[in-house]
């Protein structure tokens, strides 16, 4: 079912309301086909420190589509350990979107490395916050 590896990002807000101003950046990726949301889980921690959580899968087929406008609906493939631990980090009153999704922007270099007999040995990402104290420690030595 997936091409790719899948990758996630939890992603917090000040106050319990989900105010939807990313949801157009979403979408443009989505329909541009660089990425293909898998799941998205919207979590909520009230002031009273309850927790309600709303799934990708929870919306109804349309406005599944939107988000998934080519793929095909898939079980949830966040735990219920994923959500408590994503829902353990937020503070009172503020919310989170927990993304997963598949990249597919990079479909044509994947087809040329396996033509050519290539496979992924390893990958990862290095936080900018990481290369920038990198450039200032560099900077620093001269």
């Amino acid at each position: 079912m997936f091409k790719y590896p899948l990758e996630y990002a939890l992603v917090a807000f000040e106050g319990n309301k989900f105010s939807g101003q990313i949801v157009p950046e979403l979408l443009d990726l989505a329909q541009r086909g660089i990425v293909r949301f898998v799941d998205i889980v919207f979590i909520q921690r009230d002031a009273d420190d309850s927790i309600r959580t709303v799934e990708l899968n929870d919306l109804d087929d349309e406005s599944y589509k939107l988000f998934v406008p080519l793929g095909e609906p898939v079980d949830s493939l966040f735990t219920e350990e994923d959500l408590d631990h994503a829902a353990s980090v937020l503070h009172s009153n503020s919310s989170a979107a927990l993304f997963l999704w598949e990249n597919l922007w990079a479909d044509n270099l994947r087809n040329a490395i396996v033509a050519s007999g290539g496979v992924m040995v390893e990958r990862g990402q290095i936080p900018a916050e990481m290369v920038e104290q990198v450039k200032q420690d560099l900077a620093a030595e001269d």
